[in-house]
């Protein structure tokens, strides 16, 4: 078994699942599963293939389905069954709260009082206990929403707001930094367009990237784009990455993003996202969310690696 990339310690199989380590353990020695192997070097590790599984299981707690029910049923019969209960719920109007919504619920309550150090507590406990991918995706971009919302609402301000938004773009940083400088998978260009402020949308563009081994070269945000012209045609450079903001001018952005998809090499993929009303550009690749971002993450290192 040389695949170590295909296997997971306990505690890695703990993050990217979210569920606790002892309760995997407990799970492993009443049910069976999740059931280790034994690798050359005589470790014990956990085949990644389980991650999924895990996850249903845990919405299946979630929803009230025992733990017997949840490890030992057919995985086409537990979907089923999830489908199934959240359809219930939706129709009596039962909204399940989720370890993510209570997160996001504490992560809101240090914003609101513009608590740095008990946030940034917050989002590193978060972080040690999901994932990266988990983090950005099912807390990170709900809880932006949920600003935004309370925004709008005027039930916090805008300070509150730029708190969350700064706070969230520097933990990210501290994350993919160290990762960017071991990278051995090429360059990846990160920058907002002249006019576009909103930089938080790359930094999580970053965290992927650099997880995926890629060197991340930040531009930020508000870059000319004869900068992000000059930096795309350095070596090694494989991607650039675009953040558009939904208030961004769509005339000017598909102007400036085509005119640089003609100086930069064919070789040099060019992803934009952030604003969903971006219309497709000849050789550029347009995503609607950060899991299709993800999923680009992916592909590309597969070419890579390979």
């Amino acid at each position: 078994m040389n695949d170590k990339n295909a296997y997971l310690s306990i505690g890695g199989l703990s993050r990217v699942s979210g569920i606790g380590v002892e309760t995997l353990r407990n799970w492993e020695r009443r049910y069976g599963f999740p059931s280790p192997v034994r690798l050359d070097s005589g470790h014990r590790r956990y085949p990644s293939d389980m991650v999924p599984r895990l996850r249903l299981v845990r919405r299946a707690l979630e929803l009230g389905f025992k733990p017997s029910f949840a490890l030992l049923a057919k995985q086409d019969e537990i979907e089923s069954m999830i489908r199934k209960a959240e359809s219930e719920n939706k129709k009596a109007g039962i909204h399940v709260d989720t370890e993510f919504d209570k997160e996001i619920v504490e992560w809101m309550g240090r914003a609101e009082v513009l608590d740095s150090v008990g946030f940034e507590q917050l989002l590193r406990k978060s972080w040690s206990k999901w994932g990266a991918g988990d983090f950005i995706l099912k807390l990170a971009v709900p809880f932006l929403a949920s600003v935004g919302e309370k925004w709008f609402d005027k039930s916090i301000s805008v300070a509150h707001e730029h708190f969350a938004s700064e706070n969230l773009s520097s933990f990210f940083a501290s994350q993919w930094r160290p990762l960017s400088r071991e990278a051995r998978n090429g360059k990846a260009v990160l920058a907002n367009l002249p006019g576009d402020f909103h930089h938080l949308g790359i930094h999580m563009a970053a965290v992927f990237l650099a997880l995926s081994d890629f060197e991340v070269v930040f531009l930020g945000a508000n870059t000319p784009v004869e900068d992000i012209r000059i930096a795309a045609l350095e070596k090694d450079v494989v991607t650039v990455v675009l953040g558009l903001a939904q208030t961004s001018s769509l005339e000017r952005s598909v102007s400036a993003i085509a005119g640089l998809r003609e100086v930069i090499p064919a070789s040099v993929t060019m992803v934009v996202g952030g604003n969903k009303n971006l219309p497709d550009i000849r050789g550029v690749t347009v995503l609607d969310s950060l899991d299709d971002f993800a999923d680009f993450v992916k592909s590309l290192a597969e070419i890579y690696r390979g």
